[in-house]
């Protein structure tokens, strides 16, 4: 019958709980005399149906719902069967069709004619997800292509719910899904197939033989839980056939376009082109999500014309298309040949483009100053769709414009998330947390959606609280001692007091806390509202940071609050191989733009000089000399982001000193490596990464059989000076990394952090026939010497070899390779000791391959003839 299956796939569609409707969509042989009225599905749940076929005529199934399916020419019929499933239970469950067979003749599916076509669909029925579709697949399975020349296909998957979709290329599948592994098999398809998995574009780069092929890929769809992590939802596997033939036309080709981003209610347009080398007219279309939503996109489907060829593709989608995921757009034209014939059929190129539908930002923000908070309120955002906001906050302004495309708040910008509102409605915020007086507090509010998805961000827009208390400006260390340690603090009186509230006259309580918590402020001054500034003597400022604040009392004790807190400067230094690296900590209602490093022009001089700045809080002092002592402070320099406040402000820190010492490991070498396995040749070379230290005077070679092994505490190979290594003998399969070692008194190892493994190529080879005579010649059964005097016996183990005379008791057994290969079997009976006679005898031998893994047991079995 040169039966009649060519490709398909099955799809579904929610109907509410856990009733789907499944459509199966399978492409058959016209001139085939057989056809498919109806078929059978397995639902996965241990029960099965009938579902009819929907589409076409009603004359070909007389006597039955189903209608006839439609010829689409070129001996190719579409079958469409639809019906519904209740599922009994939430879970996954795998629908599969099986029909016997597919058509005669696929290249790369041997007596493709008695093999069965199988195509299989997962759904994952969960309700707490929400209802779930599967992709839809809106470009027909079948297609065609030349001879080395490049060919490519894109199946145009849409999902409907705007899950995150990845293509992954399977094998076909045969009998009772059984995998067909001669798909891909590059005695078939000499070239290698490959697949797009984000946009789904299927490049086979090229055909060199001609026929037909059938190949197979899965498009699985994801979607976020409610704790932020993707969840497989479902996949659909479709098998599609190309008929590849020999020709001397040459593909059209589409200009690249892309990518793009629209805001929701804004227009997209473009020009797409294709040109035709041959100056063949050409048809140029459109499809893809775009086209199945409402706003749709507009394109000529096709357009037609000589080369080259140009469309006009528009879309203005609303905020109903706002969603995480992009579409994608795939462009096909086709050129018509002068001459067309079977072998010279019109060629196809394809561009998939991907769009981004974003939604506005919110309009009119604004913030309001209250005594101890900040009110923000913004407009709605365009989109109603949106289900709340989240806010953003950042000390002073940062100028943030979003590029294309980037929605949200980005963190380079130094804003960082503090809340956010339910609701579309939902659009204002009252901020009250860790608020501090001369500071300006900037906002921007980014709405967001259901699936994930991010508005634009707001403008900025800012506020800072009234200056109704103290605010402490400095806490400079003036002297560095264990005892005798100074520190001055500073601040400015309250710009805003309400002196009606609270009448004068004022004093101040200054209170200390060690460190930077606060949690253990206790009294240290009373001062008259005429003192701004305090010398705190009599401190350990060398071992430990100090934090400040100002509580403003009445003369009549009446409190009228506290000043944030204010901590010094708090530096450590670390030692590294000549240099020493300055870490600074402190916590301030200012911000520090600079640091300034200072350190001891002579040792014990006490006299300091800056020798450069760091605008964060690390610092690194190269060039010294190690075992030295060198002393530093650093010195802040900073602002308040509030109006009217003094600046700049100058704090320094204590005095600290270390020695550098070369204490720290080298970079991890950059590993290069070649391996021949059959030839049992590993070449591994390394090198010292760019910016690393560069006193690695060796290197070494760490080994462990399998990547499960631990690493060993000795190299296998030390103290190697060049930049690499050979092995030429021997197993090289395993593990293998290689490590750097310096030039300290006390050498420094880099850590273990990439490795890499060489799987086993197991070679085994036995001779028929030896002769224990004694000559000097084949007197040994082992394994075959190679022209070197080898053996040809490679990455074996769990070995075990037995040998039987021809009524079947064992004569030979040895489970020891190495035994075996060296000294093998000397026909010696191993019951009776005895010479065993001239004749034939017969062997087993089990084995494993010497793999990264566990691999499976093989058997060789053979006769061996044995000649006195």
């Amino acid at each position: 019958m040169a039966t009649h299956n060519r490709a398909g796939e099955i799809t579904y569609r929610s109907l509410g709980g856990n009733t789907y409707e499944i459509t199966v969509t399978t492409y058959t042989k016209v001139s085939s005399q057989i056809d498919r009225c109806e078929l059978t599905v397995e639902w996965g749940d241990g029960s099965s149906s009938t579902i009819y076929r929907v589409n076409g005529g009603n004359a070909r199934c007389p006597g039955s719902p189903a209608r006839d399916g439609v010829n689409i020419g070129n001996d190719i019929r579409l079958n469409v069967y639809r019906g519904e499933h209740t599922f009994p239970s939430q879970g996954y469950y795998t629908i599969s069709v099986q029909d016997l067979n597919r058509n005669s003749d696929v290249n790369n599916i041997p007596n493709s004619v008695q093999v069965p076509f199988f195509v299989s669909t997962t759904v994952f029925v969960r309700s707490d997800l929400g209802p779930n579709n599967s992709p839809t697949l809106l470009n027909a399975p079948i297609d065609e292509g030349c001879q080395n020349q490049i060919f490519i296909h894109n199946a145009g998957a849409f999902d409907i719910d705007g899950d995150s979709i990845a293509y992954e290329l399977v094998d076909c599948k045969g009998l009772n899904g059984r995998n067909i592994t001669e798909t891909y098999n590059p005695n078939y398809v000499q070239d290698s197939v490959y697949l797009n998995e984000i946009t789904g574009d299927f490049i086979w780069n090229v055909p060199k033989n001609t026929g037909q092929f059938n190949f197979a890929f899965v498009i699985k769809e994801f979607r976020k839980n409610r704790n932020g992590n993707y969840e497989l939802m479902g996949s659909v596997t479709r098998d599609m056939q190309v008929d590849i033939r020999p020709c001397t036309n040459q593909p059209p080709v589409i200009n690249p376009v892309g990518p793009f981003c629209v805001e929701a209610g804004t227009n997209l347009n473009f020009q797409v082109t294709s040109t035709d080398p041959d100056g063949d007219d050409l048809s140029l279309s459109a499809s893809g999500g775009p086209f199945q939503i409402t706003p749709s996109a507009s394109f000529p489907n096709p357009a037609t014309g000589p080369s080259p060829l140009t469309a006009q593709f528009n879309w203005t989608p609303d905020c109903g298309q706002v969603r995480l995921q992009p579409y994608y757009v795939t462009f096909r034209t086709e050129d018509s040949p002068a001459n067309p014939s079977v072998n010279n059929p019109s060629l196809v190129d394809i561009e998939t483009v991907e769009i981004r539908v974003v939604a506005p930002s919110c309009k009119n923000p604004g913030a309001t100053a209250n005594q101890n908070s900040i009110s923000l309120a913004w407009d709605p955002n365009l989109c109603t769709e949106a289900d709340g906001y989240d806010i953003y906050r950042r000390k002073g302004t940062f100028g943030f414009s979003p590029a294309e495309c980037e929605t949200g708040v980005p963190a380079y910008t130094g804003y960082e998330y503090i809340g956010s509102t339910t609701g579309w409605i939902s659009s204002t915020y009252e901020d009250s947390v860790d608020l501090e007086l001369g500071v300006q507090y900037c906002y921007m509010v980014v709405a967001t959606f259901p699936d994930g998805s991010e508005s634009y961000a707001s403008v900025e827009f800012c506020a800072e609280l009234p200056k109704t208390l103290p605010i402490v400006t400095n806490v400079d260390i003036r002297q560095t001692d264990a005892t005798n340690g100074e520190i001055e603090v500073r601040w400015i009186a309250a710009q805003e007091l309400d002196s009606v509230a609270f009448p004068p006259p004022y004093e101040y309580i200054l209170e200390r806390a060690p460190g930077f918590d606060g949690n253990t402020f206790v009294q240290i001054a009373t001062l008259p509202d005429t003192d701004t500034n305090f010398i705190d003597a009599g401190m350990n400022t060398q071992d430990q940071a100090w934090s400040y604040r100002v509580r403003l009392e009445t003369s009549t004790n009446i409190e009228v609050g506290v000043s944030d807190d204010a901590s010094s400067i708090f530096a450590r230094t670390t030692p590294r191989d000549e240099s020493i690296q300055l870490n600074f900590k402190y916590l301030t209602p200012w911000v520090n733009d600079t640091i300034v490093v200072f350190r001891e022009t002579t040792p014990g001089s006490g006299v300091f000089d800056s020798i450069g700045f760091t605008t964060d809080t690390v610092y690194l002092d190269t060039g010294l000399v190690n075992g030295t002592e060198y002393c530093y402070y650093g010195m802040g320099v900073g602002r308040f982001t509030g109006s009217n406040m003094p600046a700049p402000l100058f704090n320094r820190s204590q005095v600290v000193c270390g020695e550098p010492s070369d204490s720290e490991k080298p970079c991890p070498p950059t590993v290069t490596w070649l391996a021949d396995c059959e030839a049992a040749y590993l070449r591994i070379g390394w090198s010292n990464p760019v910016g690393c230290p560069t006193d690695v005077v060796s290197y070494n070679i760490y080994y462990k059989p399998s990547p499960d092994d631990p690493w060993p505490s000795t190299p296998l190979v030390s103290g190697l000076t060049g930049n690499f290594f050979e092995f030429t003998e021997g197993s090289i399969v395993g593990c293998y990394a290689v490590t750097a070692v310096d030039d300290a008194d006390i050498p420094n190892e880099s850590d273990i952090i990439e490795a890499f493994c060489i799987e086993g190529c197991a070679d085994l080879l036995l001779p028929n026939a030896f002769s224990p005579n004694g000559d000097g010649q084949n007197d040994f059964f082992f394994p075959v010497r190679n022209d070197q005097g080898q053996p040809i016996f490679r990455d074996i183990s769990d070995f075990k070899i037995e040998v039987f005379n021809r009524w079947g008791r064992k004569v030979y057994s040895e489970e020891d390779p190495n035994r075996f290969v060296n000294e093998g079997w000397d026909g010696t009976d191993m019951t009776t000791d005895q010479p065993c006679a001239e004749g034939v005898y017969y062997y087993i031998c089990i084995y494993r391959a010497r793999s990264l893994g566990t691999a499976p047991e093989q058997i060789i079995q053979g006769d061996l003839h044995l000649f006195r």
